[in-house]
């Protein structure tokens, strides 16, 4: 399955696999919402896998909102294909405890 990003009411869910190959799209559409909005959410529930390397672009993309004292929010953590390997990669400290 492809990548799919969808954007409604400054929430963004995206589908699929997320890998260093696609993961320049999700980037270039949360530093479009950026302009937007100071508060995102991005919603990882419907990721089937996501490689490590795409861990550290989410976590990059966590700490550059929050220097720019924006928000975003990244929802996930029920997800076990995106939590395991955020835990693997010590990132899931970016993953929202509380659901939107």
């Amino acid at each position: 399955m492809a990548l799919m990003i969808t954007e409604k009411n400054n929430m963004i869910k995206v589908w699929g696999h997320l890998n260093a190959q696609n993961m320049n799209s999700l980037s270039k559409h949360l530093e479009q919402s950026k302009r937007r909005s100071e508060y995102l959410v991005l919603s990882l529930d419907h990721v089937e896998s996501i490689d490590p390397a795409s861990t550290k672009v989410l976590e990059n993309a966590y700490c550059d909102t929050a220097a720019n004292n924006q928000v975003l929010t990244i929802i996930g953590r029920h997800n076990t294909a995106v939590s395991w390997v955020m835990r693997s990669t010590n990132t899931s400290y970016i993953l929202s405890n509380d659901r939107v």
